[in-house]
């Protein structure tokens, strides 16, 4: 009886171990994956494109929707798009590796931007600019702004600008 419940041990314990090793998960390989619905359409990929960028893209038929990934130069972005597949919203890490965040409607995506805001002039040096800028359709200026700028040694100034004007 006891040789029995012994064999018996031995065995269950070498059957589950070569079980466990039988079932190991491997590595799969793709250059692409594409997710299809029940009606067979296109929804997702996940895949890098001719730039580098690693997308995983979400979409509908009209084109994508959602994009999030990482470019070739190593920064992660997500954007969103509308039904007319222009882009409402980005959020991407500057160079300087810095948040951006930027919305828009179908006239313009970049109406209003929130974040780290570089200068107009190279080298960028110690600039530290952060603040909600809101811009008109088509223009890289602000039309209104408010946020804080590094001042003087380690000093911050806030700002409110109207129409270019900064308010004191």
């Amino acid at each position: 009886m006891v040789l029995a419940l012994v064999a018996g041990f031995i065995g269950g314990t070498l059957a589950s171990g070569n079980g466990a090793a039988a079932s190991a998960p491997g590595v799969v390989r793709a250059s692409k994956f594409e997710l299809m619905n029940a009606a067979g359409a296109h929804v997702a990929t996940w895949d890098v494109d001719a730039y580098g960028t690693a997308h995983l893209c979400f979409m509908n038929r009209g084109g994508v929707r959602l994009d999030l990934g990482v470019g070739p130069t190593g920064l992660p972005f997500l954007k969103m798009a509308g039904a007319d597949g222009e882009e409402r919203l980005a959020l991407v890490l500057s160079e300087f590796d810095k948040p951006l965040l930027a919305m828009g409607d179908e006239k313009w995506h970049g109406r209003v931007v929130l974040g780290f805001r570089a200068p107009d002039t190279k080298p960028y040096g110690d600039s530290d600019v952060w603040g909600l800028f809101f811009r008109g359709v088509g223009s890289e200026q602000s039309r209104a702004a408010i946020g804080v700028s590094k001042a003087k040694g380690d000093n911050y100034d806030g700002f409110l600008s109207v129409s270019g004007e900064r308010i004191r």
